[in-house]
């Protein structure tokens, strides 16, 4: 009888053990992995958000040239007496195969004096499943029988999706191409 027949827990104590340096590596791996996703987002934050001191005329006319990219549109959703709606005239509109690349938002901050752009490209959006959870923001929009999906935006293709001004707070302009 040899020693390897005597204990056979030896094979075992070895193979655990050259487990040891293959699992340290994944988890190095994994950190490096994480610290590149979280780099990459700030990186990503940096080119994509602004914010700038500006005025209110100034917002106005930001606010302008937008509108102007759409003429005679009317935003997706507006804010009437207090309530979000469909705007019947884009809500009727037959379904657009046009490919939307890109989600914009405009922000005026009227107490501030600032105004905050941010660019999204469009397939982050995609990966949102379900309606947006509007009310965290505004309150009381998806009580009120509104729900907005991707889906409905891809539906009605590019144009301004929501406007909506607030006397304490600003106006938020949020549209698409």
């Amino acid at each position: 009888m040899s020693d390897h027949d005597a204990n056979p827990g030896n094979r075992s104590a070895g193979k655990k053990k050259s487990w040891i340096p293959i699992a340290i590596g994944v988890v190095i791996l994994l950190a490096f992995v994480a610290i590149g996703i979280i780099g990459f987002g700030i990186s990503y934050l940096r080119q994509n958000v602004a914010v700038i001191e500006t005025t209110g005329v100034d917002a106005d006319r930001q606010f302008q040239e937008v509108y102007a990219q759409f003429p005679n549109q009317q935003p997706l959703l507006k804010i009437i007496d207090g309530k979000p709606e469909y705007v019947a005239e884009r809500a009727s509109r037959a379904t657009t195969e046009a490919k939307l690349n890109t989600m914009h938002i405009l922000a005026y901050d009227d107490q501030k004096g600032q105004t905050a752009t941010v660019t999204l490209p469009f397939w982050i959006v995609r990966m949102k499943t379900g309606p947006f959870r509007i009310s965290a923001y505004q309150r009381g929009w998806d009580d009120r029988g509104v729900s907005l999906r991707v889906d409905d935006i891809e539906k009605y293709g590019p144009g301004i999706v929501v406007d909506t001004s607030d006397q304490t707070h600003g106006r938020v302009l949020i549209w698409v191409d």
